[in-house]
């Protein structure tokens, strides 16, 4: 049975948008022992690029990146999934741990936030609860 899940598992595609390496190393830890398809971007733009090419079933975005940020990068991608006919699960991860910054994040567009420095078994819950939520 567990052998049924891990291939579950290796079938979803994640996006990590995050402009620091050492975040997004972190981040690819939990992700590589999930057995998830790991993509990454360094910023909003690299961000939609791939999001145009690939269908995935995560995005975790940092708020804070150049050229384009989280805000406006969710907006072009929740524009794109009402073409697509799909929502993608995006979580914000940013150094902004107050309540009116988790509400702009969910205002947003996001479906979920998490604050910086991330907490790696809060990360690892968050991306079971929200994948499972999103099997087909």
């Amino acid at each position: 049975m567990s052998v049924v899940l891990l291939e579950v598992a290796e079938q979803k595609k994640v996006l990590i948008v995050e402009d620091d390496q050492v975040s997004r190393d972190m981040v690819c830890i939990i992700l590589r022992k999930k057995g998830l398809e790991i993509y990454q971007a360094q910023n909003g733009i690299e961000a939609i690029e791939m999001f145009e090419q690939e269908n995935f079933d995560l995005v975790l975005m940092d708020i804070n990146m150049p050229y384009m940020d989280d805000y406006e990068a969710v907006s072009l991608i929740r524009k794109k999934e009402k073409i697509m006919k799909k929502r993608t699960i995006v979580i914000a991860l940013t150094a902004y741990a107050i309540k009116e910054d988790k509400e702009k994040c969910l205002a947003s567009g996001m479906d979920d936030y998490l604050s910086k420095p991330i907490d790696i078994n809060q990360l690892s819950v968050l991306i079971d609860r929200w994948l499972s939520l999103s099997k087909d």
